[in-house]
């Protein structure tokens, strides 16, 4: 994620970025209390947010939940973000891009968004009541960062082969499918 120098107009607030954002060009995040410009996508994060968005779709096709990719924004008091996949369970207002209960987001990591999104953005998302799971995907190398909600806790745990199972909703997701098209092997 590119970080822009500094301008004087630059929100300082979430309310502030909203009127903000809407005028700017390109597509951005407010993270930390600052403005950051969303980077293009690498080819290899690129397949694997389309690989975790078929993986998902395909896992929870019958249920109420629907799996968004590349555009539904979370927002809250202390963020605005537009994650690489969402997955909610509530009913879409399809006059909003905001997803108000997201049970599942998904980040694909990069070199220049690793501390946004194991630290900043994660701080955020977990106050979120109605996350379930967030997944961080390594796009360096095949492993996959799961933090689970636990009651008040949450749980972290890594998975590089295998199934990845989600019990809230209940699905399974194969590592392979999520990674395939990639060079990283396990």
């Amino acid at each position: 994620m590119a970080r822009a120098a500094p301008s004087e107009d630059w929100p300082r607030t979430v309310t502030e970025f909203e009127a903000w954002h809407a005028r700017q060009p390109g597509r951005w995040e407010f993270i930390d209390g600052r403005p950051r410009m969303m980077a293009p996508a690498s080819m290899r994060h690129s397949l694997l947010k389309r690989n975790v968005f078929r993986s998902l779709d395909e896992a929870l096709a019958g249920s109420a939940c629907e799996v968004l990719v590349d555009g539904p924004q979370i927002l809250t008091d202390e963020i605005s973000a537009i994650p690489d996949v969402v997955v909610t369970c509530a009913p879409l207002d399809l006059t909003s891009a905001v997803v108000t209960e997201p049970a599942i987001i998904v980040e694909v990591m990069s070199p220049a968004s690793e501390a946004d999104d194991t630290g900043r953005k994660w701080f955020s998302y977990r106050k979120i009541p109605s996350l379930r799971h967030y997944l961080v995907l390594s796009q360096d190398k095949r492993v996959i960062q799961v933090h689970s909600r636990a009651g008040e806790l949450w749980r972290e745990r890594f998975v590089s082969a295998g199934t990845l199972e989600l019990d809230d909703p209940p699905m399974r997701i194969e590592i392979d499918a999520v990674y395939a098209g990639t060079d990283l092997v396990d």
